[in-house]
């Protein structure tokens, strides 16, 4: 039995920028809420030895319903600010904390919210104060306070749009994606918006409701055309559903570079006659972006002598992009240009020793060298870099059942189940581990739950052997 490796994690679209985003399946990254710093990566690409890279993100008016830095909410101005001779002392005690709450909200606006909170306390019927409260809270950070207040003025303004948003928001900053979506469907009965619809598509995003999402994305679009970041994400869930000519049509009314880079990426992905035009075309252009972008649709239909020439074009102009150089090196190695593909991984190395992916890959191409005390030599530097690749505890430990050390192979490949139980590649290789000291029925254990997780014709037919025979020692012992 042969210990099953992991190659790496798959790769993103060739652009600029250094990451260390999680894995995904295509070339995207989703538009988070800018004043949330909410980053919602979906981002999916090429299937071996590549390494995730950043797209700029697009950026439109309406983005969030939070106060920015220089956004100010209107004061609160009520009719007693002139203090009656008649007045009692309490009377006369509350007005002077609203005058004084009105003069300093701007300044110190966490101590205004103070204020105005001592006045609620004592005449609770002024209850449209909380809203004033809330944002005073919201400008000086206290998240948690500005929930409460909007909660207290929510329970008797409920149909309160603009608050109700603003809840929202908060709910998804405390990763509330649940109850943020309980609450833009109230807003969104109140009034329709595309910035409600936005959020609210960003909801179900996070919480893998992808039709959901669809669905808001497109309500969105109805309102507001120009909503570059609905245009963006519905363009990415409808490829990843396989929708990719409706995708191109959604890129085509975005009218920005970024989203026709992504859509000449989509013509390439589809091949034919317009996927040689597309190459025609960009092959002239000097726009390393705009080069990298196309070059991964075209390794996408596998047409990788159209991507490397794209890809080399771009590497030209951008020699320094650390993320270009990787995924030059990435494509070299798939065709079988083993020394480009090591220049390219030093070149990268040099410029950031910290690069874990590039240390992973150089690994895995020392192994196919037979040069196997350099790639575990690679496999540590990039768990250096990155402590939890799974990737690279896997080939260690496949590494050490190669040798003959099945004890520590073992822990490695546990360590990998408890981060991910649902990691197919550990649970084949621990039984390997097993059937090295013996343990059958563990071994048929393991490779049971192996063939459960991956699809029926990914099963070798040497692990559908390896059951058979263990079933019967197993029957034959009882």
């Amino acid at each position: 039995m042969i210990a099953r490796k992991e190659l790496s994690e798959p790769s993103m679209e060739i652009v600029f920028g250094s990451s260390r985003d999680k894995k995904a399946k295509t070339p995207w990254r989703l538009l988070g809420l800018a004043s949330l710093g909410l980053v919602l990566v979906g981002l999916y690409g090429w299937d071996e030895l590549s390494h995730t890279a950043v797209v700029e993100p697009v950026s439109t008016g309406e983005v969030s319903l939070l106060a920015g830095s220089e956004m100010v909410f209107p004061a609160l101005y009520l009719q007693e600010e002139e203090l009656s001779i008649d007045s009692s002392g309490e009377e006369k005690e509350v007005l002077s904390w609203i005058l004084t709450a009105q003069k300093i909200e701007k300044s110190d606006p966490s101590h205004a919210a103070d204020l105005y909170s001592r006045v609620v306390e004592f005449q609770p019927d002024r209850v449209q104060i909380w809203k004033t409260i809330g944002h005073l809270r919201l400008q000086s950070g206290e998240e948690g306070l500005a929930k409460q207040a909007y909660q207290a003025y929510l329970h008797e303004f409920p149909r309160d749009v603009s608050v109700l948003g603003l809840m929202a928001e908060l709910e998804i900053r405390s990763g509330r994606e649940e109850e943020a979506s309980r609450l833009l469907g109230r807003a969104l009965q109140e009034s329709p918006s595309a910035g409600l619809w936005f959020l609210l598509g960003n909801c179900h995003l996070a919480r893998g409701k992808e039709p959901e999402a669809i669905k808001a994305y497109r309500e969105t679009i109805q309102l507001d055309s120009k909503h570059a970041e609905a245009r963006y994400h519905l363009a990415h869930l409808l490829e990843e559903n396989g929708q990719v000519r409706e995708a191109i049509t959604i890129l085509e009314g975005g009218g920005r570079a970024l989203f026709r880079h992504h859509q000449d990426r989509l013509v390439a992905q589809t091949g034919g006659l317009p996927a040689e035009q597309v190459f025609q075309r960009i092959s002239l252009s000097t726009d390393a972006l705009q080069l990298a972008t196309v070059a991964s649709g075209f390794h996408s239909s596998g047409a990788f002598e159209e991507a490397k020439a794209l890809l080399d074009r771009a590497v030209t102009f951008r020699p320094d992009a650390i993320d270009l150089r990787h995924n030059r090196g990435t494509l070299a190695f798939e065709l079988g240009e083993w020394e480009v593909a090591r220049e390219e991984y030093l070149a990268v190395l040099k410029m950031d020793p910290t690069h874990g992916e590039t240390h992973f890959n150089m690994g895995i191409l020392h192994e196919r060298e037979e040069r196997l005390e350099k790639a575990l030599a690679s496999y540590e530097a990039t768990l250096q870099c990155i402590p939890n690749h799974t990737g690279a505890m896997n080939n260690i430990g496949a590494l050490y059942l190669r040798v003959g050390r099945p004890a520590p192979a073992r822990m490695l490949f546990s360590k990998i189940l408890t981060k991910d139980p649902a990691y197919a590649h550990a649970y084949v290789n621990i039984a390997w581990a097993d059937l090295m000291e013996g343990r059958e029925e563990e071994a048929l254990t393991s490779l049971r739950k192996y063939v459960s997780l991956v699809s029926p014709d990914q099963v070798e037919p040497e692990v559908v052997g390896k059951i058979s025979l263990l079933e019967k020692k197993v029957l034959e012992k009882e």
